[in-house]
């Protein structure tokens, strides 16, 4: 097997905006140094890497390598992650040693979202601004189950979550029984869902997947709706004319908390 890299040159003042159309593309990590590494399953998907960049000032080359030993490079880097006010998120229980009252086992090499992007962060922090206990809540694209767990923590009584992706299934599983929680996760769509209100509705997709979803989600979306994954750039066509009550920033991600 052969790893596709991307090698990327940029000025520093670019980072935030090159990590941020890495994100969108089909790559399965990077290597950050002197020059930033991007690896890829295939030449099509590191091509088309190659080709969202081309508009910005930055030098790219294409190279062909023997694989690298990624798990090997993973149980090297393992740490905590500290997001918001109260979390602490860990890939291993072991870690875990802050005095933060709100803390998560999720692996960082799982793919689906661990916390460790600002997209994820953005969406707790957003959490944090509200009272969740006793509350019902709905997670639109659950990955690896981080904001139902964490909507859990913060005192929501019952929390759904769902994914379109089968891939994120054994993630699913894996840390609900790490987290020892009662989220009800699934694979499916909004169809699966019977109608119902739910005081929060989190929505961690690309904007592509957001707005369409927009005007069944809202029918679901009694109290707060988040909504994150989004560029800073992607914001007015987001929200068109739903005017956000809370919005935070971080780099080039943009997240925003609605009402009804």
């Amino acid at each position: 097997m052969t790893d596709f890299l991307l090698l990327i040159s940029y000025p520093p003042e670019l980072e935030e905006l090159v990590f941020g159309r890495l994100f969108l593309t089909r790559s399965r990590g990077n290597v950050s140094g002197e020059v930033l590494s991007a690896y890829f399953e295939n030449a099509g998907d590191r091509d088309a890497a190659a080709d969202s960049l081309r508009d910005l000032p930055v030098t790219l080359r294409l190279e062909e390598r023997e694989p690298v030993d990624w798990l090997a490079n993973y149980h090297q880097s393992l740490t905590s992650l500290f997001i918001g006010n109260s979390f602490e998120v860990a890939p291993e229980a072991s870690l875990l040693k802050s005095e933060r009252p709100h803390r998560l086992v999720v692996p960082q090499a799982q793919a689906f979202g661990t916390g460790s992007h600002a997209s994820t962060a953005l969406c707790i922090e957003l959490l944090e601004e509200i009272d969740l206990r006793g509350t019902r809540a709905l997670d639109i694209g659950c990955g690896t189950g981080i904001l139902a767990f964490a909507m859990l923590q913060l005192g929501a009584r019952k929390v759904v979550g769902f994914d379109i992706d089968r891939d994120t299934i054994g993630a699913m599983d894996d840390n609900r029984r790490k987290n020892q929680t009662p989220a009800a996760l699934f694979i499916g769509t909004l169809d699966a869902l019977r109608p119902a209100r739910f005081d929060v509705v989190t929505m961690n997709i690309l904007p592509e997947v957001i707005v369409p979803m927009l005007p069944r989600v809202r029918e679901y979306a009694a109290g707060s709706l988040i909504l994150s994954g989004i560029l800073r750039s992607q914001r007015d066509a987001v929200i068109q004319s739903w005017q956000p009550v809370s919005e935070r920033e971080s780099g080039e991600w943009w997240a925003g908390r609605f009402t009804p």
